[in-house]
């Protein structure tokens, strides 16, 4: 793809990198957002290297609080990141583990609250999603969560899949006009070629 960006140029060459540079901005947020190299992103594909940790933050009166920051900080890992609720207070983020990281402390903080939790998976499972989850607010949070994942997580991975798909679909298009375009050009040529 990064080589058909390079030849394309004018209109339809801009929109082809706009569109490209959306697929990896949505890419990347599906990822977790942040930095990362390539490296960790080839090793994250792999379920046991990573660890999910989600949950829910509400207030005092347990109704979800929306936009809340969460950080995520496990520093003997040198791994760390910050996710941001949903509309029903749910959040989740992905952090880079190898089997050796078990039981390592983790600190997942919102506003003044911070929860430490200690990383808990399987080291011989290597089929398994590794997931913790960690609640903030009233203690019928921890009941609520569970119905909550499944409705964030699919509206981030179908809205993903939604534009790598127009995405495709736009590149596609442009490079088939192109090509008509070219073969246009061409057989104007050869006509006028062919009268001299």
């Amino acid at each position: 793809m990064c080589a058909v960006i390079e030849r394309e140029s004018g209109a339809g060459g801009r929109l082809i990198r706009r569109v490209s540079g959306l697929v990896l901005l949505i890419w990347g947020a599906m990822l977790g957002g942040g930095a990362w190299d390539g490296s960790v992103a080839q090793a994250m594909h792999e379920i046991n290297h990573r660890l999910t940790i989600y949950g829910t933050v509400k207030d005092a009166q347990g109704k979800p609080v929306a936009d809340a920051r969460v950080i995520i900080s496990a520093t003997r890992m040198g791994e760390g990141s910050t996710a941001f609720t949903d509309r029903q207070g749910y959040y989740e983020s992905t952090l880079h583990v190898h089997d050796t990281d078990l039981g390592e402390p983790i600190d997942v903080s919102t506003g003044d609250d911070t929860k430490r939790i200690n990383a808990q998976f399987n080291p011989q499972d290597s089929t398994t999603e590794r997931r913790m989850e960690v609640n903030f607010g009233p203690a019928t949070a921890a009941a609520s969560s569970a119905s909550q994942e499944p409705a964030g997580r699919s509206l981030w991975l179908g809205a993903g899949a939604a534009a790598v798909v127009v995405a495709g679909a736009t590149v596609w298009y442009l490079q088939r006009q192109r090509a008509a375009r070219a073969k246009g050009k061409q057989g104007s040529k050869r006509k006028h070629r062919g009268k001299e």
